[in-house]
């Protein structure tokens, strides 16, 4: 599970964010029936919603944002408004190749003042086999 802190000073509108995938890895999208084959029906629409019994499971403050964008490089969150305070945002990870690899910095910016922006530090990701 990969999980994404994100801590706002003050009021932000028309935020973006975007988390880089370590090489070796891909997102487990469950909006695919690929991904959600062989699962009873109870547990996919579970993957899909809203579950009351553990409602932070998708991190915290991500309804405040969209539906997370899954490109093949990084994942992708948008938000119209957002007040001050600290967001979690979550995804899965398969692991495809064992190895040592380097991730890209996730970087959020206010998409109509992009000088306003801010991102995290670069890391080493190790995968053993």
């Amino acid at each position: 599970m990969a999980r994404l802190t994100l801590t706002l000073e003050q009021a932000t509108y028309y935020l973006l964010v975007e988390d880089y995938l370590p090489a070796g890895t891909e997102v487990v999208d469950f909006s695919l029936k690929t991904t959600q084959y062989g699962l009873p029906e109870e547990e996919q629409t579970e993957q899909l919603n809203f579950d009351p019994r553990r409602p932070y499971d998708k991190g915290w403050g991500w309804w405040l944002f969209t539906q997370p964008r899954i490109y093949d490089d990084h994942v992708s969150w948008a938000s119209a408004y957002l007040p001050a305070g600290t967001y979690e945002l979550t995804y899965l990870l398969t692991v495809l190749q064992p190895g040592e690899y380097r991730v890209l910095p996730a970087r959020a910016w206010m998409f109509y003042f992009p000088e306003t922006q801010g991102n995290s530090a670069g890391s080493i990701f190790t995968v053993q086999p």
